[in-house]
């Protein structure tokens, strides 16, 4: 018979065999918000399936930032930033591809009259 303690011990497994699957084998596209601004990622990709997906990263305050991780087999991912100029008003400070999927980072900077972007390294 199995003791609490084995089904602790199952539960634990599981739990990371799960977070494994999504952290792990997967591809995170990470954008840190330097600007005076509230900002927003938006991923487009087709997944294993070749079912189209959309994430977004909500509202992404000055001085924050937002991972999104999306499944490793994804392809024709398309990377879009955008900030809320005014109220319901987005304007796109970026938008580039993902060709040879794996994890990016890119930092924004600036204010809501003039946005810009870099990639940087992932740490």
């Amino acid at each position: 018979m199995f003791s609490r303690y084995n089904y602790y011990a199952c539960y634990l497994i599981f739990v990371f065999l799960i977070i494994n699957e999504i952290f792990v084998d997967s591809i995170q596209i990470r954008v840190e918000n330097k600007g005076g601004y509230i900002a927003r990622i938006l991923i487009r990709y087709h997944n294993s399936k070749n079912e189209e997906q959309l994430h977004t990263s909500g509202g992404l305050s000055a001085f924050q930032s937002s991972t999104i991780n999306i499944e490793n087999n994804a392809n024709s991912i398309e990377i879009e930033v955008q900030l809320y100029a005014f109220i319901n008003s987005l304007r796109s400070i970026f938008k580039t591809t993902n060709p040879c999927p794996h994890t990016r980072c890119f930092v924004i900077w600036g204010t809501i009259f003039k946005a810009d972007w870099n990639e940087i390294c992932c740490t």
